[in-house]
């Protein structure tokens, strides 16, 4: 009886661990999205020439492809753990 108690508590554990790594992974998701978006704007608003505009819409873009990314990710994996039977 006691193996079986182990087992549910590994089990509850493993889950538990792999819905924190998922979040984490959101969170990387978003400071890197961030870090593109603080590239981005002050490229537009303050520095001059077409290059520079270019690269401020560039990395605008990028950060909300990568935060877009991240959240349709970390729905996924999320309802891929919900629908993993829990013992």
């Amino acid at each position: 009886m006691p193996e079986q108690s182990d087992t549910l508590v590994r089990d509850r554990l493993a889950r538990q661990r792999t819905e924190l790594a998922n979040e984490r992974t959101l969170l990387s998701y978003i400071r890197t999205a961030l870090g593109f978006f603080a590239a981005g704007i002050p490229a537009l608003w303050w520095l001059e020439g077409i290059g520079f505009h270019a690269l401020g819409v560039v990395s605008l873009v990028f950060g909300a492809l990568f935060m877009g990314v991240g959240v349709w990710r970390f729905v996924a994996i999320k309802a891929a753990i919900n629908r993993q039977p829990e013992e």
